[in-house]
């Protein structure tokens, strides 16, 4: 369903070496200028360990949004104020791979396994004993969280308790009786009880923490790795990115993909849904994109020159460009001042010849070093000739000597193949 009215979306994107974006998205293909892109960090300043690994709401107004680095800093961005808190979660080792809040407390999860929620008065932490990829807090219960990884199921969890209060279990095995591998790369809580999960192994599971531990929903996508997933507009849909740059839609009901959005080259990294039917993903390609829910249609592709990682979609509430938009007056000012100053540039520039090519600057010299020689060995006499120039009579009557003696070799050559020859003798 394509918008007809104007409105403003706003996007915020991460990327893969520490930048920060804010994009004002505009229904109107039109108003989408570069002008609507903003850094709200300053890239000359990034080091290398500023990767963003996590970017979550910290909120449900959408004014807060929690940033974790490669550096294990978490960062605290208010849409209106900026940056106004920084955490570091140094109660162990890894990457920050999920963050949260629970009554205005940071939960963090480094990927070495450790989760620990920040107190007033002490830290909790909980040893989940293995390697993660994701974690997640439940967005309807802020109590539960959900974990996973390599070789490392789902598992559901209460904050406060050192244990799951569940464990996901595996599918039997496969017909030549092989084990199925496990790898959960992302996770989605669809309701309290409900949980969907995607693997780099191809498939899509949805768990049912009050009826089984094993998956009550199996979509395998044969040679593909999902990388990102995310709650769909329906209890029962979710959408799923994977490393060759499918994005899919797959209704949990019927248990197969239902629909397919192209575009994307890279694998795609990360998705976020607007209210108004709009899905926005951002992949390794580096490119942000939009699409519409029912036609499947690219509304919006924006390059950002960097590897996108992580992307939120803000509708609850809105966010002003720190740099407002210059007003036509002031860029016709800007513009006849701009060549004014290009005219006084011209004149007092210096006129440079083209640079010859090596071939040509070789070429010449050869033929300068072959003059020179030539010069020399050809001196001029006063008396119109030179001394070399003269040849003993010697050698030339030696030249007509052998001269001759190579036509006769010639002639009897010829009388030898004439004498050979059918057609002479016939």
């Amino acid at each position: 369903m394509l918008l007809t009215e104007d409105k403003e979306i706003d996007l915020f994107v991460a990327s893969k070496i520490g930048s920060f974006k804010h994009i004002k998205y505009h229904t109107q293909s039109s108003k989408n200028t570069k002008k609507c892109i903003e850094n709200l960090v300053e890239i000359k300043s990034l080091q290398k360990d500023d990767a963003i690994t996590c970017m979550v709401w910290g909120n449900d107004e959408q004014t807060e949004i929690l940033i974790g680095r490669k550096n294990q800093q978490i960062q605290v961005y208010n849409t209106l104020q900026g940056f106004t808190k920084t955490y570091t979660a140094d109660f162990g080792t890894g990457d920050i791979v999920g963050l949260g809040k629970y009554k205005r407390r940071l939960v963090a999860a480094l990927d070495s396994g450790i989760v620990q929620l920040w107190g007033k008065k002490e830290n909790t932490c909980v040893h989940t004993g293995a390697k993660l990829d994701i974690m997640r807090l439940c967005e309807q219960d802020n109590t539960l969280f959900a974990t996973g990884g390599e070789e490392n199921d789902l598992k559901v969890w209460r904050i406060g308790d050192q244990e799951p209060f569940f464990t996901a279990k595996n599918l039997p095995h496969d017909w030549l009786q092989l084990r199925r591998p496990v790898w959960v790369t992302d996770l989605t809580f669809l309701t309290q009880e409900l949980v969907a999960v995607c693997s780099r192994h191809g498939y899509v599971r949805l768990y049912d923490t009050r009826a089984q531990r094993r998956p009550v929903c199996n979509v395998d996508f044969e040679n593909m790795a999902a990388t990102c997933i995310t709650r769909g507009f329906d209890e029962r849909q979710v959408y799923v990115g994977f490393g060759r740059g499918q994005l899919h839609q797959v209704d949990l009901r019927r248990g197969k993909p239902d629909k397919g959005y192209k575009g994307a080259v890279g694998a795609v990294t990360s998705i976020a849904l607007h209210t108004d039917g709009l899905i926005v993903s951002t992949s390794l390609d580096r490119h942000v994109r939009v699409h519409a829910r029912q036609s499947k249609e690219l509304l919006y592709k924006q390059y950002l020159t960097s590897k996108q990682c992580r992307v939120l979609v803000q509708s609850q509430s809105r966010t002003p460009l720190q740099n407002p938009e210059v007003k036509e007056e002031d860029q016709l000012q800007e513009l006849e001042v701009k060549a004014d100053d290009m005219d006084g540039i011209f004149d007092s520039m210096e006129i440079v010849g083209e640079k010859p090519r090596k071939k040509h600057i070789e070429a010449l010299k050869t033929a300068e070093a072959f003059e020179s020689s030539e010069a020399k060995k050809m001196k001029p006499s006063t008396e119109g000739s030179t001394a070399e120039d003269k040849i003993p009579d010697e050698a030339i009557a030696k030249l007509l000597r052998s001269t001759e003696k190579q036509k006769r070799r010639m002639e009897k050559r010829r009388r030898e193949k004439k004498a050979k020859s059918i057609y002479h003798n016939a």
